[in-house]
């Protein structure tokens, strides 16, 4: 089952006057708007097993004053992104279209697709290929093993960046400048954020020098075992990654690290050599 890391910040003041000021990002950059960052952190806080959220849910989730996630739900509302429902808010078709227009945008999932359905049988496992978002991998695309005891996950689903082996991948292949912005991103949201992050480059850089791949035991999920790759292509798409895991009972060690990595090492080649 997939977990959602919630996207609590640091709670801010609920007058929403002086709730700018604690805007780290508007405080330092003239050029950046926060009623559009807080609208766009209300959409992002839905995750694919939310089937509506409440005002208090959305302001927990993005840490904002109650009435100021009123207001930015009814503007969201109006314009189609979000859609009331009897417990609270869902999203809408306005949001659906920026999603489908990002999928449709991202070619390499056509040349992945068969060569990842091809490694999930052989492995009776999950494959996945993923990008990051904020603090989680979220994926873009998924092939199930036919095997029964492989992960449900779909796309949509996200998985932590600092103890998932996708999130660790990324990590470990991060340019300087993007490895900078995560690490401020999680100092926005506390301590241990980024105290997880940091260990999660340490991690990964440890697995890509001893594997050439990352390695995630019962550490994203308890009786989960994964490994994954990272990889950029020639295209305007950003570095992805590329994992196989399942439950530790079908998946070992040992397998995935003998058997699967190479395979999915040579996967990940193929994508990244893949013209767009």
């Amino acid at each position: 089952m997939e977990t959602h890391p919630t996207m609590t910040r640091r709670p801010i003041a609920d007058d929403p006057e002086h709730a700018d000021e604690a805007e780290s990002g508007a405080a330092e950059d003239r050029y950046f708007i926060t009623a559009l960052a807080r609208g766009l952190d209300v959409l992002s806080c839905f995750r694919s097993a939310d089937r509506s959220l409440s005002n208090l849910q959305i302001a927990e989730r993005c840490g904002l004053p109650k009435s100021t996630v009123t207001r930015i739900v009814h503007t969201l509302s109006q314009r189609g992104f979000l859609v009331p429902t009897e417990t609270g808010f869902a999203l809408g078709t306005a949001a659906l279209a920026l999603g489908s227009t990002m999928l449709a945008r991202m070619d390499i999932r056509q040349f992945a697709r068969p060569l990842m359905h091809q490694l999930s049988e052989f492995s009776g496992a999950t494959v996945a290929l993923g990008v990051r978002d904020r603090l989680s991998m979220i994926y873009t695309e998924v092939a199930r093993s036919s095997a029964t005891l492989a992960l449900t996950l779909q796309v949509g689903s996200r998985v932590s960046l600092a103890t998932s082996a996708m999130g660790r991948a990324w990590l470990a292949c991060a340019t300087k400048e993007e490895r900078d912005a995560v690490l401020r991103l999680a100092a926005e949201q506390d301590a241990k954020a980024s105290t997880a992050i940091r260990q999660g480059i340490t991690r990964g850089g440890q697995d890509y020098k001893a594997y050439g791949c990352t390695t995630s035991f019962g550490e994203w999920q308890k009786e989960v075992n994964a490994i994954a790759v990272a990889f950029r292509t020639s295209g305007t798409i950003p570095s992805m990654a590329l994992n196989c895991g399942g439950p530790a009972t079908s998946l070992s060690k040992k397998f995935l690290l003998d058997q699967v990595r190479p395979r999915l090492i040579e996967l990940a080649r193929q994508l990244e050599a893949t013209p767009l």
